[in-house]
């Protein structure tokens, strides 16, 4: 998946880039943009920029528009992790707490444990994570309409 970024930050060869959270605006009939402030996006979400590190192999400079991309099986990866994950637990944990105390007001009470659990797991494997290298790369400078991707600056 390939993105269009902001660089806000070079440390050596890893960047901090800024990625609009663009997916729930993609296909609105305001074709102008609202800027991520309309009803819809109070509802799902905000429009906040959402930071991430990102390996600067093209040598992007501070305040430059980037192309980013990262893998699609890591981006369902974690779609899979942030809602899915939660859903099995809350079900194994109904589960456990109504066999266990033989009842559903208590299989009830597990589930809602489980799921809030599942986000303490979620938060920490998050954090471990992002302290590892990063899984998005800059593959191009964004100059005007120009691109200039390494092998292009040859």
């Amino acid at each position: 998946m390939r993105q269009r970024a902001k660089v806000v930050e070079v440390n050596g060869s890893v960047a901090v880039v800024e990625v609009m959270r663009s997916t729930m605006c993609e296909g609105c009939e305001n074709s102008a943009g609202c800027g991520g402030h309309c009803a819809i996006t109070g509802i799902v979400g905000d429009s906040r920029p959402m930071k991430a590190k990102a390996d600067n192999a093209v040598g992007a400079l501070t305040g430059e528009i980037v192309e980013v991309e990262s893998e699609g099986r890591e981006i369902l990866g974690a779609a899979a992790l942030v809602f899915l994950v939660p859903l099995l637990v809350c079900g194994l944990f109904y589960f456990a707490g109504s066999r266990i105390f033989g009842s559903q007001g208590a299989g009830t009470v597990s589930a809602a444990a489980g799921f809030v659990l599942s986000f303490v797991f979620i938060g920490i494997f998050d954090r471990r994570m992002a302290a590892r290298s990063p899984r998005i790369r800059i593959v191009a400078r964004l100059n005007g309409d120009r691109k200039t991707a390494p092998d292009e600056a040859e």
